[in-house]
């Protein structure tokens, strides 16, 4: 089995401006193509199937991404990420997603 090498996105978020703008920020770095819906379900729907796998999201300067989407809307954000984390926590290195969130 040939085992990939982990795909990294970094998200800045003294550069997202709302949730369409996070979505475009992920789409690009993950590669999903213009059939994805851009929103949360599909998000949480192409991560929890391992579309890509490993992966390591982080997001950086949080608080500027929860100011971009509104706290319930960041919460329900990491809610799903974190649901997928938990999801793959048994897993290989290889087969695991994993959020790192950062306030600065």
């Amino acid at each position: 089995m040939t085992r990939s090498a982990r795909v990294r996105v970094v998200i800045d978020g003294r550069f997202v401006l709302d949730e369409a703008d996070l979505h475009r920020r992920m789409v690009a770095s993950l590669g999903y193509g213009p059939l994805y819906r851009h929103d949360l379900a599909s998000l949480h729907e192409r991560l929890a199937a391992g579309d890509p796998r490993p992966l390591c999201l982080t997001w950086t300067h949080a608080a500027a991404i929860r100011l971009a989407l509104g706290r319930p809307g960041y919460d329900k954000y990491v809610a799903a990420l974190e649901s997928i984390e938990a999801q793959d926590a048994e897993k290989l290195w290889y087969e695991r997603f994993v959020l790192q969130i950062y306030e600065e």
